[in-house]
């Protein structure tokens, strides 16, 4: 029990601080990228043309902040899953197989993001040449990432609910 509490801890904080440093923090990738950019991932799909003018738009001096971004992004998921996996636990109760498979669809969106930030990674680092079907590849990954969150999230609201109204389906 102290270990669960000692890694939910950690797993927000670490939540909050890399989102501190990705999103808030002066230096931050986001802040210095300027208010208006959007991140390619923050979209459910999108074209290898709207990837590659989104690295485009960075500028040169803005390249190395992507790739920080990303690089940092990695922390951020990591904690993220963490943070998914105790709340999973709290609401879905540990043994069961909701919880297992709210564990499940938390730690295959997490291979998802990984593979996403591998892509994009290796998209920056060969840009200004394109490879249209990696950024076709990655835009799906997006895609997929999103749509296993909103399955988590559906569950999780989906027993809250039935937490709430006291009936049982699941």
């Amino acid at each position: 029990m102290a270990l669960q509490i000692i890694g939910t801890v950690a797993s927000a904080a670490g939540f909050v601080l890399f989102y501190y440093l990705m999103a808030l923090s002066k230096f931050s990738p986001q802040k210095l990228l300027g208010e208006a950019f959007r991140m390619p991932d923050m979209r459910m799909r999108y074209t290898p043309d709207t990837l590659y003018k989104t690295i485009a738009a960075a500028g040169e001096n803005g390249r190395p902040e992507l790739r920080r971004f990303w690089l940092l992004d990695f922390g951020f998921m990591a904690c993220l899953t963490g943070v998914m996996i105790a709340v999973s636990a709290n609401i879905a109760g540990r043994g069961s197989w909701v919880f297992a498979l709210m564990v499940s669809l938390s730690v295959v969106r997490t291979a998802a993001d990984v593979a996403e930030n591998l892509l994009f990674l290796s998209l920056l680092h060969r840009y200004p040449e394109r490879r249209d079907s990696a950024a076709k590849l990655a835009s799906a990954v997006t895609t997929l990432k999103h749509a296993l969150l909103i399955a988590w999230l559906a569950m999780l609201f989906f027993l809250l609910l039935q937490s709430a109204f006291g009936f049982t389906i699941l």
